[in-house]
C-alpha cells in the first residue's frame, strides 16, 4: 500500500502541474457571463449600450463592421478551444502522452485566433474614435460599473474561499 501511495503522489503532482495548461487551452478565451471576452473588451458592452448611444449613420455602420468581426473572432476562438480540448483528450488517451504538446496547446490556440481578434479590436478602436464626448462618457460609466462589480465578486469569492 505504501508503494501505491508513493506512485500516486508523483502522478498527482504531475497532473496538478499540468491541469492549468490543459484546462487553460480549452478556456483560453472564456469569460464569465456578462463580462467581455478577453481581447474583445467592447463588443458586449456596446451591444448593451447601442440603443442608449443614439448612433448616427456613420457610427452605426462602424458598429456593424466591428460587431461582425467580433462575432467572427469569437467563433474562431470557440473552434480553437474545441480543437484544443479534443487534442488534449487524444494526447492524454495515449500510453505515453507528449506533455510538451499539452503545455503548448494554450499558446497555439491563442496564436491561431490572434489575427482575427486583433482585427476586431482595431475596428472597435475606429468605432470609439467616432463617438462624441457624451457617448464616450456613457460607455466609460458602464465599464467602470462592470469593473467595480467584478471586483466585488472577486472579494466575495476571497472571503468565502480564503485567499
Amino acid at each position: 500500500m505504501s508503494s501505491r501511495k508513493s506512485t500516486l503522489k508523483p502522478v498527482a503532482r504531475v497532473a496538478a502541474l499540468l491541469a492549468p495548461f490543459i484546462v487553460g487551452a480549452s478556456l483560453a478565451h472564456a469569460a464569465p457571463p456578462g463580462m467581455p471576452e478577453l481581447g474583445l473588451p467592447f463588443g458586449n458592452h456596446f451591444a448593451a449600450m447601442k440603443a442608449k448611444l443614439n448612433l448616427n449613420a456613420t457610427q452605426d455602420a462602424q458598429y456593424i463592421v466591428s460587431m461582425q468581426l467580433t462575432i467572427k473572432a469569437n467563433e474562431s476562438a470557440r473552434k480553437a478551444r474545441v480543437a484544443a480540448t479534443a487534442t488534449a483528450k487524444a494526447e492524454l488517451a495515449k500510453a505515453d502522452p507528449d506533455f510538451a504538446r499539452l503545455l503548448n496547446l494554450r499558446d497555439e490556440a491563442q496564436a491561431a485566433t490572434a489575427v482575427e481578434r486583433k482585427s476586431a479590436i482595431a475596428e472597435w478602436v475606429k468605432f470609439t474614435q467616432t463617438l462624441t464626448t457624451e457617448q464616450k462618457g456613457m460607455i466609460k460609466s458602464q465599464l467602470l460599473d462592470r469593473v467595480s462589480r467584478a471586483d466585488e465578486m472577486r472579494e466575495k469569492f476571497r472571503q468565502r474561499h480564503g485567499g
